[in-house]
């Protein structure tokens, strides 16, 4: 009886080494779209560590399961200046990237980025915030990078109907 058993353990096993053996082997590829921005994007699958993808390459290949973003990177070259600024998260629909085995997986996110006020009235005080959105709804840091240094913080100008400035002034950090 106890062959028995040793049998049926090994074959129990030997099926599931093969199983898994099979699962990780089935791949797709990413392809990353950013507009006319350089974009770096860093994912952890669940599994089998990180990968890189480069926006302007061919697809990358990697493996055919869900993946998630850790960081992204976005860089613009203008007048002899880099540009860029970076996310690690919220990231809205690229939460979770699915990649199907033999199809390639198009993610467009970054340019145009859009500016989304948050404003908060607090007895007197109106508090003014705001987030750097991409296309997949990623959020971005709240300031850009020139030449690897933070560029000056952002203004904001209140102006009424005909146009008359009301108020101006400059975001602080932090």
């Amino acid at each position: 009886m106890k062959k028995k058993d040793i049998c049926i353990s090994l074959v129990i096993i030997a099926v599931a080494g093969g199983a898994l053996y099979v699962y990780t082997q089935r791949t797709g590829s990413i392809r990353l779209d950013t507009g006319d921005a350089e974009g770096t994007l860093e994912l952890r699958s669940n599994l089998l560590g990180r990968s890189a993808i480069r926006s302007g390459q061919q697809p990358v290949e990697v493996y055919a399961r869900i993946h998630r973003p850790q960081h992204l990177r976005l860089s613009i070259n203008q007048g002899g200046h880099e540009y860029f600024i970076l996310s690690q998260g919220p990231w809205g629909g690229l939460a979770r990237i699915k990649v199907k085995n033999n199809q390639t997986t198009n993610l467009r996110l970054g340019p145009p980025l859009v500016i989304k006020p948050k404003v908060q009235k607090r007895n007197s005080v109106i508090e003014i915030q705001y987030d750097i959105v991409g296309q997949a709804g990623e959020q971005y840091e709240k300031f850009v990078r020139k030449n690897n240094r933070a560029v000056a913080r952002a203004s904001l100008k209140i102006v009424d109907k005909a146009g008359n400035v009301l108020e101006k002034g400059k975001f602080r950090y932090g």
